[in-house]
């Protein structure tokens, strides 16, 4: 007898087809509301928008430069150009059909998608072959539904860190799975080495990968030690070529602590050394005493060596930034703020990015325990890796919030061990109840139901004007209103806050003075401590150039420092003249170069 049509796919293929409707789906839904939230959206992915289209125009691949920001030298952004080859492989063929607009906004729609899609059938296929059918189930349904998920992967976004988690992600299911290891390690170390070449975020959990196949291989020899020195071969050669693809032949020997650059290939090299160990006699390496010696030894003379280049950078990516930028960025900037600070004005945001997680992670560790004794070392490995780089993300998490990206290649196999253990209880089991309840109130849309419904019991009434009783309006003139009026004046350097720095470049031919880049300290300056007084904005202003200043009206900047309020009730430095631009959203003021150059009045 023929079986029917579905019965010949394997569950889990239907499993990520299912998901990936879904995902396919939600982007088409909200393709009207997407230049919308585009607008109103990150900064990093206006500015990747904007990178990419200097770049199209004709900027150098090697030139990193935004000449748009605090003209004429622009500032350094030291983004990954292989991201902007991506999204124009998707971008240029479909100008070709479309108006530039919308097909920026494809463009947008199309990358995240394609790396969701991916994601998807990453987390369900290793999760399947670990724990089985049951446990991807668990796992999609996280990845679709945890918020750290749904942000990264969200239409429209296009700066590098989702690009990043699924690397993670590939090395973390490549360095577990079994079978076939020589393969498996060649494979992540060529995505270790591109995430490495994208951005730094993920270093710790790459890191953190490696040396537990080290340690693995150190205690049980084996298969691990052949996926270390493949490992150690790939990463060896694909990282100097992916640095050498997108840096100018001239900087390859510069010390950046924030790119893939000298110290961290120094640090590669000597990690790649140690982990070509495996490749020795195994007789002159018998037993762990032996291989745990060796690799010290190894490691220990490596890094001595590499000390001049890594020493440096041990102070951290902010490590050349001045106090007052890093007290903005450590203050301002939501993604590098602390837990304990963001719970005090944007504890739903924590508790969706978090909660889960915590709720997850110690199921995770019960269900460990209670089955370590049926787990088969590759799935006892599996899961204690998952839950030490959950571990560690969490704790970098508390530190900085953007630090939960740590932990996004392995909380949707965790959450499907439980569900898959959940699934193997006996319909008779005294646990299957409480056990079904915990499972209910861990996931993340019961969290985000809880969270809507509180939000809505204790919202602020509306006032008159937009916005609520308990502050501006959160768009911040980040709208085609705003735009269009900050665009009608006559094409100059236009002063203003940061959350309009970046909006300005990328919808209007004006040049900004704000960013929120850490290798320009004067961008984060202008941005907000510009504003804190006269003698302050006035520096800052003669600085930049700048012939125009906007404020933002309703924007949390302007209404949260006493200087940037006195302007916007029309308490003007003799420096700075009212205009009769129309200007509904922002206020727009013209900078006599003059009087600016001229001696500071003296405060009364």
């Amino acid at each position: 007898m023929r079986r029917a049509p579905f019965q010949v796919i394997p569950p889990v293929w239907l499993i990520c087809i299912g998901a990936v409707v879904l995902v396919i789906l939600n982007a088409w839904t909200g393709m009207a509301r997407l230049s919308e939230q585009v607008m109103q959206g990150d900064n990093d992915d206006l500015m990747r928008l904007v990178v990419i289209r200097d770049w199209l125009a004709g900027q150098n691949w090697f030139d990193h430069q935004q000449y748009r920001v605090l003209p004429p030298e622009g500032i350094s952004l030291h983004w990954s150009r292989y991201i902007d080859a991506g999204i124009a492989a998707i971008l240029v063929p479909a100008s070709w059909f479309l108006p530039q607009g919308e097909a920026e906004l494809l463009a947008m729609t199309v990358w995240p998608v394609l790396l969701a899609c991916l994601m998807i059938l990453l987390t369900a296929l290793g999760t399947a072959r670990l724990f089985g059918t049951a446990a991807a189930v668990g796992a999609v349904v996280m990845a679709l539904t945890w918020r750290k998920f749904v942000v990264e992967f969200a239409p429209g976004r296009i700066d590098h860190h989702n690009m990043q988690i699924l690397c993670a992600t590939a090395v973390f299911f490549l360095a577990v799975l079994p079978g076939r290891p020589r393969l498996y390690g060649a494979l992540a170390g060529v995505a270790a080495a591109f995430s490495f070449a994208i951005g730094l975020e993920m270093l710790p959990v790459l890191l953190l990968i490696w040396a537990m196949v080290t340690l693995r291989w150190v205690f049980g020899g084996g298969m691990a030690g052949r996926w270390l020195a493949a490992f150690a071969l790939a990463i060896g050669l694909a990282a100097p070529l992916l640095m050498a693809g997108q840096v100018p032949a001239r900087d390859w020997g510069l010390r950046h602590c924030d790119v893939l650059a000298t110290p961290l290939l120094s640090l590669l090299a000597v990690g790649a050394t140690a982990s070509l160990l495996p490749l020795l006699p195994r007789r002159w390496l018998p037993g762990w005493p032996a291989r745990l010696a060796a690799l010290t030894v190894v490691a220990g003379l490596g890094l001595a060596l590499a000390w001049p280049l890594l020493g440096p950078c041990l102070a951290g990516p902010y490590a050349d930034v001045t106090p007052e930028a890093r007290r903005i960025i450590d203050s301002q900037i939501t993604e590098a703020r602390s837990v304990p600070d963001l719970l005090r004005d944007k504890a739903p945001m924590v508790i969706r990015s978090l909660l889960p997680v915590v709720l997850t992670l110690a199921m995770a560790l019960v269900v460990g325990w209670r089955m370590r004794a049926r787990l088969s070392p590759d799935q006892r490995f599996a899961l204690t890796l998952a839950l030490v780089v959950a571990g560690v993300g969490m704790g970098f998490a508390l530190t900085q919030i953007r630090a939960a990206n740590l932990m996004a290649p392995v909380v949707p196999l965790l959450a499907g061990v439980v569900v898959g253990a959940f699934a193997g209880l006996p319909r008779d089991s005294r646990l299957r109840a409480p056990a079904a309840v915990m499972l209910l109130l861990s996931m993340p849309l019961t969290i985000e139901a809880g969270i809507v419904q509180f939000l809505r019991l204790t919202a602020p009434p509306a006032v008159a004007g937009g916005g609520t009783a308990a502050g501006p309006d959160p768009a911040e003139c980040r709208n085609p209103e705003s735009m269009a009026e900050i665009a009608a004046l006559p094409p100059s350097t236009v002063f203003s806050g940061t959350n309009l720095g970046t909006a300005i470049i990328a919808y209007t031919p004006h040049s900004a003075t704000s960013a929120p880049y850490h290798r320009s300290d004067a961008a984060f300056l202008n941005g907000s401590g510009a504003f804190t007084g006269e003698a302050e904005l006035r520096a800052a202003v003669a600085a930049s150039g700048a012939a125009y200043l906007a404020l933002c009206r309703n924007g949390a900047m302007e209404n949260g420092l006493p200087y940037a309020r006195k302007l916007l009730t029309g308490d003007l430095p003799p420096w700075l003249v009212a205009t009769d631009y129309p200007q509904q959203q922002v206020i727009l003021l013209e900078v006599d170069k003059a009087a600016l150059a001229g001696p500071a009045e003296a405060a009364p």
